[in-house]
């Protein structure tokens, strides 16, 4: 085969593109299994532009009892099945319980759903559920601990001044020899996910001796850059003790997260939290481990004896997350085809299935589909703007 051949035998990334829309489009369209043990984790992508898009993935109680929880482990994106998927103008709660009653047609009513406490999403769920009174709406522990650590930092006069040192102290140092030092940045959506990152650091810093600091500086000289990092980090031992504190109120967020998101929750849930220790204990630390057992009797109470159930919805959010690499790369954030990845996500590839999807599938389907749902795209109202020659009408 000469150079020539290869070319042309190579699909092109349209085509590509096309076909793995094509299998999108099928997976999300193929009929699922109507039960009446579904486990529905619901959640609501945005991109720019007026709408969003809801999310329904599933996954079988039977499968959990089976499988997940005897394996002590998470959810995988090929566990579960992508139920739902609808773009939306508007997510008011009415519209979110009609959606969930249109899928409860096709696919069974479930025995549970998991979501976080989103205004619309929790409003659509407890509409439904005041409906459909045997189905149990769990609050996702990720985003209930997360809530748990704001409530307490957010009004914390130490805390925020922490924070706003720690920004300080970053801009100050990203230009200098101590920038392998710096504080690590937080972004502002998520910042109370992830908060051990900036305690840790301080952590650190406050016990990592200064002739190690000195040494990763070799081309600096030791007086002055001995007076440099005084100068700069002093002001951390103003935080000491409250890092301490901070610490393990991370601690006990982290520890039940993960006895949860590995065990699941039940009655017993409870009980296990309760007997795990903690070095630190002030009354803060006190009432803060308070308030994450009543999270975990709150959720449980519903739970039936000897029965266990999910209590995390990281996997739509993974798989989200999934989604938004590969839609950075779209020139606009708009909600389009690309929305189909989020389907590939959840396919256990065979060749057997990429067969039958291509076949049920045609490129015809897709752009019908896109059309019928999108619209026209703002890339293509774009062109066609600024497209327009000089000898157009102008704008007054």
């Amino acid at each position: 085969m000469d150079a020539s051949e290869s070319e042309i035998s190579t699909p092109n990334f349209s085509s590509i593109r096309n076909w793995l829309g094509r299998i999108g489009l099928y997976e999300l369209q193929r009929i699922k299994e109507y039960r009446t043990d579904w486990v529905f984790i619901i959640d609501l992508t945005v991109e720019l532009g007026k709408q969003k898009c809801l999310v329904i993935l599933g996954v079988s109680q039977q499968y959990l009892d089976s499988t997940v929880f005897p394996e002590k482990r998470g959810l995988k994106h090929h566990d579960v099945q992508l139920l739902a998927l609808e773009i939306m103008d508007s997510t008011r709660g009415e519209l979110i319980e009609q959606k969930l009653c249109e899928l409860t047609d096709m696919v069974g009513c479930p025995v549970q759903i998991i979501a976080d406490h989103g205004s619309d999403i929790e409003k659509g769920i407890k509409l439904y559920c005041s409906k459909n009174l045997s189905v149990i709406y769990t609050y996702d522990v990720t985003h209930a601990m997360a809530l748990l650590l704001k409530h307490e930092l957010a009004t914390s006069e130490k805390y925020q001044s922490f924070i706003q040192k720690c920004n300080q102290c970053r801009h100050q140092l990203q230009q200098t020899e101590l920038s392998f030092i710096s504080p690590p940045s937080q972004r502002s959506s998520c910042r109370y996910f992830n908060i051990e990152k900036l305690i840790n650091w301080a952590q650190k810093l406050l016990n990592c001796p200064i002739e190690t600091l000195l040494k990763l500086a070799p081309t600096s000289d030791p007086e002055s850059l001995n007076k440099k990092l005084i100068m700069k980090f002093t002001w951390l031992r103003d935080y000491q003790e409250e890092l301490g504190i901070w610490e393990q109120m991370v601690l006990m967020t982290r520890t039940i997260e993960a006895q949860l998101k590995i065990t699941g929750i039940n009655q017993q849930s409870r009980i296990d939290f309760e007997n795990k220790q903690f070095p630190t204990s002030t009354n803060l630390i006190s009432v803060f481990r308070h308030n994450i057992l009543e999270y975990i009797t709150v959720q449980s109470s519903q739970i039936p004896l000897e029965k266990t159930f999910l209590v995390t919805s990281d996997i739509i959010e993974s798989i989200f997350g999934k989604y938004k690499h590969f839609s950075s790369r779209c020139p606009f954030k708009q909600i389009g085809q690309m929305i189909l990845n989020i389907s590939l996500c959840t396919i256990n590839f065979t060749g057997l299935m990429v067969k039958e999807a291509l076949e049920n599938v045609r490129y015809l389907d897709l752009l019908a589909w896109s059309s019928q749902v999108f619209g026209q795209s703002t890339l293509s109202k774009r062109k066609i703007v600024f497209s327009t020659s000089d000898d157009d009408t102008e704008f007054a």
